[in-house]
């Protein structure tokens, strides 16, 4: 049967088309003249595309256009084998080869000869149609996408009839139901899709299926094969890339043994000339060209001054009299008849066993060799046989033909692709390429990436599901293309790639998203590198060199992501033996410092395994390293609890409020949990809640002020699912129904802002928590804001436009969108972030640009007196500005009725002045003269010249439009002809803002607040913004008016001068102002000690990306302070190039020029004369005397000097320290030629910065302290130590900065707190028992009353402590951020005190306390530090007598009392030790005193306990009576019940502290205590930590305030 289809077949071999058979498609695009083909790429490009096949092409590229025929099945049979499985696909298709014949209306499968993918129809769309659908290959047929059904184009062809070639036919997509479309795309490049514009198609026959099978072994058009040479053991090749020749040799070719017969380069393609039958049997006297597979050059004859030579040349330079060729039988002259044939062809030559000649056409000579020695490198001198044309040649000339396997094929293929596509990066000369030309190259990285990806697949390791066999199989099919690939030198081509994408990763002309693009390609890069060498001792034998290991290690610490690096480098290592003997300590150390950057990253363990242990063999050598170096610092392949990072972020809308402020004050938001995942040991970090302009996140870990997350200090408040966090606590306010512990996906929290209370509310998926906070610091503003950690995503709601809540938000509260600008966009912001460290990108802070708290300031007039003169003119002006009013209303369609209507625009108003009622009258008259006084506020002064006949003064006549039906015409002054000057202009714009801030305090005071649309119900209005952002159409009111009101002072005769003075200070003199809560805004940089530098002339350069303000410059590596901005010492050199000059010392003059936006500053210092010197792009900047340097005389060290910067807000620079010398843009101009020499040079890693947080902290008084003297008097047998502590600053009583002073004497509280019945019973059963036991050792006598202390008398402490004695007497002062810098206060500054001098028995004051009874306790626990606040202080510190105990708890405190008390028996001194041995443990109270000398302000000194969480912010706006409550933070969390019932209160703040002047007046007999102040003022301080209570006295008396301390 199978005969009988053979035989029909044969007889219809050329007239009708069946399976099997070889097509091309080709048409005519409507908008093009040239036939084009239907064409596809093999690999890379999986886009079809058309390719020119007209006349006018010598070598059009006809094997990509070839397709063969694979099935034709009517549309049902379709239908059921689609619907069939993929298994039973197969198997029908492996039942037998037919040809069956195609039919009009069949649905036919099109696969791609060269890549053996199928012709489909893809769901992408990339044409400007966007009904159309790219069409591409696919490397399956599953579905619909790859079939399409053939129709005839012309009516002399019917469906269901034979198709026969080159009929003209019709291609729809089954899948799409479009037609199979051709169209010229942008770039002259055809371009195909499945649309619905209809094309006509060719069907071109390449070749027959059946000849084909009948005729196996015959050489046919589009073959790959070799030309062997003599006894088929050499072939006609290329010389390999890595040989070095003669020059005259390049582009020879050679006939070649061994492995060459086995190499790529030796593989040609046969291509016919004609495009019918372009794959038909090869015959004698054939026109053919023979095209390089791996290059694809042609081989070619040419004709040059030295005469004729066998070469290879483009595709773009083929000619047909060049690359013409054809096979004889002998080189003997026979007559023949040349021509070809429209058909087929004969079968005529045969593999390897046909000999042929090969004869160019055109100049009748034949192929042959000449043997020639050359000379190569590595090898020396051989002989070759070099490929030449010759006239005879000689008799060994012939040339047998050898088929290529279908692998090499492949493989040679894509090593062309990989050749055109990636060898363009590997350039020989040293010219740089340009920057467009960069530009245009990545701009098409899709391609590439594509390419890198199929280069990834086509590599792949055999998965390890398969069986052995099959596995063998294709690990040698694997190992074949590796070493097919390494001998064309495409190891070379990926290094060279690698090398220029990492060169020009970091270029800042480069095109906006090119970068990532650079990174990902790269990245694929080192991927296919891997691959490549994987298992292939050959191919990593490449890295058994010097040179590119230290590239390959090198890459470790450049590579952001070194997965890819460390892929080859495994490889290398584990298939390259060798390499493992030239592995240095400092490559195992570039390696260990990935497990610092990345973690316990296994690729890298493995690397280091790799290293230890090689093929079984132990590495002694690299283990000691490694161990050395790895296990001997730190423990870090021991890991075993990773702790993730936690990130902060928040929107840029702020809320707050402030007295007069028009700021709503309920706000409400809601976060959604997108994501979340454990990747760690630790659940997930996501807590939503409310942060201060204070709060400050730190990128590593919170120290108590600034903050890991939110709640973790007292400047932020979370909520975590669960618990509410405030100051680093959890306060559990879950609801008992709810029984998750973190939040959970999908979860919705929402986040309530109540700044009346104030409280704060929480609920989770609309149902509010058990807890809510309350009284807490209102000073700042606040802003929403999250802190989560990896792998965890959520998004915020703020309402209206910026989402829709999802749960019903409280009645009175206000979606935060609201308090957002009209135009503002929202973006949402990391609370703290450096910029890109990675790119040396530093930013400065980001602070929130948009803020609509906004506090009227208008000017003052309670203070004016209008002079008489302005009286008749006043009037004037309030008629005329009524006339303009009027006019303006009736232009806008407003007409006059009685009653007023807003929605028909009817207003009474519209009447003449005079008529007016009483109200609007008496209005108007005050706006007119609050005007005019406001005028005189601002200092300008109102004249009177001659006085102006009023009939000069003309009248707008109106048109009859204006009349009103009361029989009204506005008629205003005609002020069109008065011209203002710039100074009136000046004065109309501050009026105009005035007459805004009138308005807006007007209707703040009524109650409105801002909101995003205006709604008087709600008492919301838009317009309620300063000025500077208001919209144009207000600002063009308020100009007007106050435009029509200077032009009518003008007009009737006056004359206004302006002020003497500056405008603003005058302004700022007559208003109230407030300055508004300042935030952080810079940040310094400066590069790490270790690299600073102590000789040498060094240079970098700082890119700007923003044109703000910056200091950049150098500064001592050691001394530099980090609170300042650079240059505000001695020990900063900066330039200032947003206001050209140069800073030092605090102090700045004019140099240089401004900067713009992306300009290069190159920074130069110079040790030698010890000079630094700055350029802007390239040119050296002068100062006003035109030296070049800007500072010189520096202060040498032997620290040294490092480059550093300070970035203000919002600014971004990128600093370039010259790693690598070609990024350096202006140094070969600037720098290179002084001698100056890069300041990274020959260093690979990236500069290490550190940079100023700006965390308020107490340090230790130095002895040169500049605003402080410390004096130190030891302890006596009687007396305490005391500290002396003088101010040495002077100041005023309108402005007082306040020292804040601490000693360092740290209190723990008990776990849990006890009563103080509790506490004294417990201590007088000691006393009991130690004193039955030692009965006749010691005689107690206890009182039995204890009088009140003398007002007058010393109050001694001896605090025992585990601090030894000089840590006792230690006295810190806090360092706050600059506002504090030039801090003053009191002229004296004292601590003393005289000792009492009678002796008190240690047992006294035990005795004492038993008689009193407690007031409060509490079972809490509470961390409190010691502080004194003063100006002028005495404070008695602990005495260093008394040994530590062993236990924290076990503290005496030791009271001293008068002389009225009883006096008891001297005890000897070891009797008082083992007094005070027995009862440490009883003695829970810690007593220190501050006394304030005669004739200073008891209200400049606060005193009191601290915890270690306090850090003092000292703002310069505050004044000692606001002070303390903005510095102490404070919160109480309260716990509900079911019902709303309040269950449980917890009030947490970190300062418990107390004015002086405030304990005095809160004395009961103030009277009689003021009047013993004498020796000054004495104010104790006492802490219980066994009952929480602080306590304090008023020369010796206690205070009726107390705090109790709450955990």
């Amino acid at each position: 049967m199978a005969d009988e289809q053979m035989m029909g077949a044969e007889a219809d071999d050329i007239q009708f088309i069946r399976t099997e058979d070889h097509i091309c498609l080709s048409c005519v695009p409507a908008s093009a003249i040239k036939r084009m083909a239907l064409s596809g790429d093999a690999f890379g490009n999986r886009m079809c595309f058309l390719e020119d096949i007209s006349n006018e092409v010598c070598c059009p590229d006809l094997a990509s256009c070839v397709f063969a025929l694979e099935q034709a099945v009517s549309v049902r049979a379709l239908q059921e084998m689609v619907n069939t499985t993929s298994t039973e696909q197969s198997s029908a298709s492996q039942g037998g080869q037919t040809y069956r014949t195609l039919l009009y209306g069949h649905a036919v499968l099109l696969r791609h000869y060269r890549s053996q993918m199928y012709l489909s129809c893809l769901s992408t769309s990339t044409s400007n149609d966007k009904l159309a659908f790219d069409v591409g290959l696919k490397e399956d047929a599953q579905g619909e996408s790859c079939w399409w059904t053939i129709h005839p184009a012309s009516k002399q062809r019917s469906e269901g009839e034979k198709v026969r070639f080159n009929d003209d036919v019709i291609l729809v997509s089954v899948f799409s139901e479009r037609y199979l479309h051709a169209y010229m795309s942008s770039s002259e490049r055809g371009r195909v899709n499945a649309s619905f514009r209809q094309q006509v198609w060719s069907l071109v026959p390449i070749s027959s299926g059946v000849a084909r099978v009948k005729n196996p072994g015959f050489v046919i058009g589009g073959d790959v094969l070799r030309l062997t040479h003599g006894n088929m053991d050499h072939c006609v090749t290329t010389p390999p890339p890595s040989d070095s020749q003669v020059v005259d040799d390049s582009g020879s070719l050679f006939i070649k043994g061994g492995a060459a017969c086995h190499q790529a380069r030796s593989l040609w393609r046969v291509e016919y000339f004609k495009t019918k039958w372009y794959s038909g049997f090869v015959g004698w006297s054939s026109l053919i060209r023979l095209r390089h597979i791996t290059s694809g050059l042609y081989l070619a004859i040419i004709i040059d001054e030295s005469g004729p030579k066998v070469t290879c040349i483009s595709k773009k330079k083929a000619s047909p009299i060049a690359v013409t060729f054809e096979m004889k039988m002998s080189k003997e002259k026979q007559v023949e008849e040349n021509q070809e044939e429209d058909n087929l062809g004969v079968p005529t030559i045969k593999y390897g066993e046909t000999i042929v000649f090969i004869r160019h056409v055109d100049s009748d000579l034949w192929i042959s060799y000449e043997t020639l020695e050359l000379t190569i490198k590595g090898i020396g001198k051989v002989e070759e046989k070099r490929i030449i044309p010759a006239i005879e040649g000689h008799m060994d000339d012939c040339f047998r033909l050898v088929r290529a396997q279908e692998e090499e094929q492949k493989t040679a293929l894509v090593i062309r692709v990989c050749n055109a596509i990636l060898g363009r990066f590997s350039r020989t000369d040293s010219m740089p390429i340009e920057a467009e030309a960069i530009n245009q190259l990545l701009s098409k990285s899709d391609v590439i990436q594509a390419l890198l990806d199929d280069l990834i697949g086509f590599f792949s390791q055999p998965s390890p599901s398969l069986d052995h066999e099959e596995k063998q199989i294709r690990l040698k099919i694997l190992k074949n293309r590796q070493d097919l690939f390494q001998e064309e030198g495409m190891i070379r081509i990926l290094i060279a790639a690698i090398n220029f994408f990492s060169e020009r990763r970091d270029k800042s002309t480069l095109l906006e998203g090119v970068e990532e693009k650079i990174e990902d390609i790269t990245n694929k890069l080192y991927v296919v590198l891997a691959a490549l060498i994987k298992g292939n001792r050959v191919n990593c034998s490449n890295f058994a060199q010097t040179a590119r290991l230290n590239w390959l290690v090198n890459r470790l610490q450049s590579q952001h992501a070194s997965g890819g690096v460390l892929e080859v480098l495994h490889s290398v290592l584990v298939d390259s033996p060798e390499v493992l003997n030239m592995i240095t300590e400092s490559h195992i150390l570039s390696i260990i410092g990935l497990l610092d950057r990345n973690g316990r990253d296994p690729k890298v363990l493995d690397v280091l395994c790799s290293l230890c242990v090689n093929n079984g063999v132990a590495v002694r050598a690299n283990q000691n390293l490694i161990c050395g170096n790895l296990l001997q610092r730190q423990d870090l392949l021991l890991q075993t609890a990773l702790v993730d990072h936690v990130t902060c972020m928040r929107p840029n809308i702020v809320v707050g409020v402030e007295d007069g402020e028009s700021m709503y004050k309920k706000w409400y938001f809601e976060v959604v949990i997108d994501h979340i995942e454990q990747v760690t040991h630790v659940q997930p970090h996501i807590r939503v809640g409310w942060a201060t302009t204070q709060f400050q996140s730190s990128p590593g870990h919170g120290d108590g002020f600034s903050s890991n997350g939110i709640g973790d200090n007292t400047y932020s408040y979370g909520f975590d699912g669960q618990n509410i966090w405030f100051a680093g606590r959890a306060y559990n306010v879950s609801n008992s129904d709810t029984q998750q512990d973190v939040f959970q996906k999908n979860d919705v929290i929402g986040c309530l802002l109540d700044l009346d209370i104030p409280e704060m509310w929480f609920s989770l998926n609309g149902h509010p928590v058990r807890g809510l906070v309350r009284e807490f610091n209102l000073t700042g503003m606040f802003y929403p804001a999250i802190s989560l950690s990896s792998r965890v995503s959520c998004r915020f709601i703020f309402g209206g436009d910026h989402g829709r809540f999802i749960h019903r938000p409280p009645e009175g509260v206000a979606s935060l969108y609201e308090a957002m600008l009209i135009k503002q966009k929202v973006s949402i912001d990391p609370c703290f972030s450096f910029g890109n460290i990675e790119r040396n990108r530093l930013d400065g802070p980001s602070p929130i640009q948009h803020n609509i708290a906004f506090t009227p300031q208008p000017v003052r007039t309670s203070h004016i007196v209008l002079p008489s003169y302005l009286d008749n003119v006043s009037d004037r002006l309030t008629v005329n500005s009524h006339e303009l009013w009027c006019m303006n209303k009736i232009a806008s369609g407003w007409r006059f009725g009685e009653l007023r209507d807003d929605a028909q625009k009817i207003s009474s108003c519209l009447t003449s002045f005079d008529n007016l009622p009483s109200e609007d009258k008496q209005h108007n008259v005050t706006t007119t003269i609050e005007n005019l006084k406001s005028l005189l506020a601002f200092g300008y002064h109102i004249g009177m010249e001659v006085k102006t006949d009023d009939r000069r003064l003309k009248y707008i006549k109106l048109s009859a439009a204006y009349a009103q039906s009361n029989g009204y015409r506005p008629q205003p002054l005609d002020l069109s002809n008065v011209v203002l000057s710039t100074k009136m202009d000046e004065l109309v714009e501050l009026l105009a803002e005035n007459t805004h801030n009138v308005w807006a305090a007007g209707r703040i005071k009524d109650g409105f607040t801002y909101g995003v649309s205006d709604n008087p119900h709600n008492k919301r209005s838009p317009y309620l913004l300063p000025y500077s952002i208001i919209d144009d159409s207000i600002k063009k009111i308020n100009r007007d008016t106050a435009g029509e009101i200077v032009k009518t002072l003008l007009a009737v005769g006056y004359t206004i001068d302006a002020p003497t003075g500056d405008i603003e200070d005058l302004n700022r003199r007559n208003k109230d102002v407030k300055p508004t809560e300042p935030m952080s805004t810079y940040r310094t940089y400066r590069a790490e000690q270790t690299f600073a530098v102590t000789r040498g002339k060094w240079y970098y350069e700082v890119e700007l990306l923003t044109p703000g303000r910056m200091l950049i410059g150098w500064a001592h590596a050691s001394k530099l302070s980090s609170f300042y901005p650079l240059g505000s010492d001695s020990y900063g050199y900066a330039f200032d190039g947003l206001n050209a000059r140069r800073f030092h010392h605090n102090s700045f003059d004019r140099f240089g020029k401004q900067w713009t936006k992306n300009d290069v500053v190159g920074c130069m210092i110079d040790l030698h004369d010890k000079t630094i010197s700055f350029s802007l792009n390239g040119e050296l900047m002068l100062d006003n005397f035109g030296s070049e340097t800007a500072f010189d005389g520096l202060e040498m060290d032997d620290a040294g000097f490092v480059p550093a910067i300070t970035s203000f807000s919002g600014q971004k620079a990128r600093l370039n320290f010259g790693q690598d010398f070609n990024t350096l843009k202006y140094f070969t101009s600037c720098g290179l030629q002084e001698g100056y020499e890069p300041f990274c040079v020959n260093m690979s890693r990236n500069l290490t910065f550190w940079y100023s947080n700006f965390i308020p902290r107490f340090q230790p008084i130095k002895l040169d302290s500049s605003s402080l003297g410390v004096t130190r008097t030891g302890a006596s047998r009687d007396s305490p130590p005391i500290i002396k502590v003088e101010s040495r600053l002077f100041g005023t009583l309108e402005k007082i900065e306040l020292e804040f002073l601490r000693l360092s004497l740290p209190l723990a509280c008990h776990d849990k707190f006890s009563s103080r019945q509790a506490t004294l019973e417990r201590r007088q059963i000691a006393l009991n028992e130690y004193a039955e036991a030692h009965g006749d050792k010691n005689v107690f006598l206890f009182p039995s009353k204890t009088d009140s202390p003398d007002p007058i008398g010393q109050v001694e402490t001896s605090i025992n402590n585990k601090s030894q004695s000089d840590q006792a007497n230690e006295l810190v002062k806090s360092l706050d951020q600059p506002a504090s810098k030039n801090a003053s206060g009191q002229k004296d500054s004292k601590l003393n005190a005289k000792p009492s001098k009678k002796k008190t028995n240690f047992f006294q004051s035990l005795r004492k306390d038993e008689q009193q009874v407690p007031r409060h306790q509490q079972p809490n626990r509470r961390t409190g530090k010691l502080i004194t606040d003063t100006s002028t202080v005495t404070t008695h510190l602990p005495q260093p007598a008394l040994k530590p105990p062993a236990r924290q708890t076990n503290n005496v405190a030791k009271i001293s009392v008068n002389e009225n008390d009883l006096e008891f028996v001297d005890q000897q001194s070891n009797d008082l030790a083992d007094d005070i041995r027995i009862t440490n443990e009883h003695v829970h109270e810690y007593y220190y005193a501050v006394r304030i000398l005669p004739g200073q302000n008891p209200r400049s000194v606060f005193t009191g306990w601290v915890t270690s969480r306090y850090r003092p912010i000292n703002r310069p706006d505050d004044t000692v009576t606001n002070k303390l409550s903005k510095l102490v933070r404070h919160c109480t969390i309260t716990q509900t019940g079911d019902n709303g019932s309040i269950v449980d209160s917890v009030r947490r703040q970190d300062g418990y502290m107390y004015c002086a002047g405030d304990l005095l007046d809160s004395m009961p007999d103030k009277a009689n205590v003021a009047r013993r102040v004498a020796n000054g003022l004495l104010i104790g301080c006492l802490c219980d930590v066994s009952t929480g209570i602080l306590t304090f006295y008023v020369n010796g008396r206690e205070s009726t305030q107390k705090f109790q301390v709450c955990y």
